[in-house]
């Protein structure tokens, strides 16, 4: 049994080749010692590529970001936009009016600079919305059409604001970077951008993607396939607190996000890590009453004259009426 142990560890070290005379105990040390410092060298690439999970430049942010966007607009049936020419302008109204309602939002978070997008999927089938990094935030057409007025259209983008605004995309991008890198270390050739990942891992973490577009793919397949794990409990738990505070920070009536959460389903799409529909809204009612006043003291948020106004006629219409495909609306000016 020895001697087997002995044999196979040879050919571990590449050995086979060489007959067991010619073989000298120099040699086999030589072998021996090019290999583990193959190893240690291999481990000392995957321990850099931890350092991959660093804050994006805003150039990167806004090359995953707008990967992601094309990704969740081609899923989601294209964007909705004018089928009657000139004299339909229902939906550039629809979009001029999310894009006011979103950009007003947008302005009150801890991110107000960020080139808030905001558009509408032509998708009559899934009670939806998505946000990526960069500031990239859609509704379906299906959404809008179950939204009672103007504070629940506010909660849902709110909700998408606050995972962009909390990072919780840039956080699975960072952790696709990191595992991509190490699969890169053992397998470089078979790896998109390999090179530069693994560079990267070495020197600040940032990626140049707008020079890469085969690594931009891979990232965007990785990312999107985190995203559509759902989100923790925790980070959706925030995203509503954030959200509520949002919402209030623009005077709309955060109970109305409450119900939209109501409208919700609880599927096994989302995942065993996504949270409940009743404990959000739980959640959301007791940190609501945590923000009334104790006496003697200041509100934190003020909860006076908040309002929930009916949604404009122009998004009802162009819902009701749908649409075909479009650009992406940028700002509605």
């Amino acid at each position: 049994m020895k001697a087997l142990g002995r044999t196979a560890a040879l050919l571990g070290l590449g050995l086979l080749t060489v007959s067991c005379k010619g073989v000298t105990l120099a040699q086999v040390a030589d072998v021996a010692g090019k290999t583990v410092n193959n190893s240690v060298a291999s481990q000392k690439q995957r321990d850099e590529c931890a350092k991959l999970d660093v804050e994006p430049t805003v150039k990167e942010e806004y090359a995953i970001g707008s990967a992601m966007a094309v990704h969740w607009v081609e899923g989601g049936g294209g964007l909705m936009g004018t089928t009657g020419g000139a004299k339909d302008t229902s939906v550039h109204a629809m979009h001029e009016y999310l894009n006011t309602v979103g950009k007003n939002l947008g302005a009150q978070s801890p991110r107000p600079t960020l080139d808030w997008t905001f558009g509408v999927l032509n998708d009559d089938q899934n009670f939806n919305a998505v946000s990526t990094p960069g500031a990239y935030v859609f509704v379906t057409r299906k959404l809008l059409s179950e939204l009672d007025n103007e504070s629940q259209l506010a909660g849902v983008l709110a909700h998408e604001i606050a995972h962009v605004v909390l990072k919780h995309s840039i956080q699975q991008y960072n952790a696709a970077k990191v595992s991509l890198c190490k699969v890169a270390v053992t397998m470089e050739a078979n790896v998109p951008g390999s090179g530069q990942l693994i560079a990267a891992g070495g020197s600040g973490g940032n990626l140049d993607l707008d020079s890469d577009t085969a690594l931009l793919g891979d990232l965007t397949e990785k990312v999107i396939g985190l995203a559509e794990s759902g989100n923790d409990k925790e980070q959706e738990y925030a995203a509503d607190q954030l959200a509520a505070r949002l919402m209030i920070s623009a005077g709309y009536d955060p109970k109305e996000y409450i119900a939209v959460l109501g409208k919700t389903k609880d599927g096994s799409r989302l995942g065993s890590r996504h949270p409940k529909k009743a404990d959000r809204e739980e959640r959301l009612k007791t940190f609501l009453a945590s923000l009334k006043p104790r006496e003697g003291e200041f509100a934190e948020l003020s909860l006076e004259g908040l309002r929930s106004p009916p949604l404009q006629p122009e998004l009802v219409a162009a819902v009701k009426k749908g649409a075909g495909r479009s650009n992406v609306a940028k700002d509605g000016k």
